[in-house]
C-alpha cells in the first residue's frame, strides 16, 4: 500500500503543476511600445491570435501623438489558407502582401489586415492607451509549431512616418490544463483520501 502513496503523490503534483502553469505572452518593445502575441489553438489547422499594444503615447513612447492604425502584417506561416480579423470586427479587412509606410501594399510573404477607412491623424490617443486586435489564422494542413512571425504595423498620428517595427514577434501559445490531467488530479486526491480512511480503520482496529 506504501507503494501506492509513493505513485499518487507524484502524479497529484504534476496534475497540479498542469492546472496551475500561468500564462506568459511573449512581448517586444519597440520606440517604447509593447506587443504582445499570444496564440490559442481553436482546432488542429486554426489558431486564435491576440496582439496587445500598451503604451501607446505614455512617456517611454519616444514618437507619440499617435491616433490611429492603418494596417498590420504579419509573414506566412507555412500551408497558409486564410486569415480574419475577430475583433474589432468590419474595422480591418485581410489581403495579401505586406505594408509600407502607406499600409498594405499586397507585396511579399505576408498578410496584411488593412483599414477599410484611412484614421485620421487627430484625436490622438490618450497617454498610456492601449488596443487589442483578435484574428484567426487557418493553415490547410500542418500545424504552427515554430512560427514564429516578421511583424509590422502603420501608426497614423501627427508625425509623418512612423517606425515600422518590422521585427519578429513570437506567439506564446495559452495553457489551459491539458485534459487528461484533470481525471489524474481527481484519481490522485480519491487515492489519497482511501488511503487516509483505510489508515484511520486499521489504527482504530489496533487494541489498545
Amino acid at each position: 500500500m506504501r507503494n501506492f502513496e509513493r505513485l499518487a503523490l507524484p502524479a497529484l503534483a504534476v496534475a497540479a503543476f498542469i492546472a496551475a502553469t500561468p500564462v506568459q505572452a511573449s512581448t517586444l518593445i519597440a520606440d517604447g511600445i509593447t506587443y504582445s502575441l499570444t496564440a490559442t489553438s481553436l482546432n488542429a489547422t486554426t489558431n486564435e491570435f491576440t496582439l496587445l499594444i500598451t503604451g501607446i503615447n505614455a512617456a517611454a513612447d519616444i514618437e507619440k501623438g499617435r491616433s490611429g492604425v492603418n494596417g498590420i502584417a504579419f509573414s506566412l506561416p507555412n500551408h497558409f489558407e486564410s486569415a480574419v480579423m475577430i475583433n474589432p470586427p468590419s474595422i480591418f479587412t485581410e489581403q495579401g502582401g505586406g505594408l509600407n509606410s502607406s499600409g498594405c501594399n499586397g507585396n511579399g510573404n505576408f498578410f496584411c489586415f488593412k483599414a477599410n477607412t484611412t484614421p485620421t491623424s487627430l484625436p490622438e490617443f490618450a497617454a498610456d492607451s492601449s488596443l487589442t486586435f483578435v484574428f484567426d489564422v487557418t493553415l490547410s494542413s500542418g500545424t504552427f509549431a515554430g512560427y514564429s512571425p516578421d511583424f509590422k504595423i502603420d501608426w497614423i498620428g501627427s508625425k509623418n512616418n512612423y517606425d515600422l517595427v518590422s521585427a519578429q514577434l513570437d506567439p506564446t501559445l495559452t495553457q489551459t490544463p491539458i485534459p487528461g490531467a484533470l481525471p489524474l488530479f481527481a484519481g490522485g486526491g480519491g487515492l489519497l483520501g482511501f488511503l487516509s480512511w483505510r489508515r484511520k480503520r486499521k489504527n482504530a482496529a489496533v487494541p489498545a
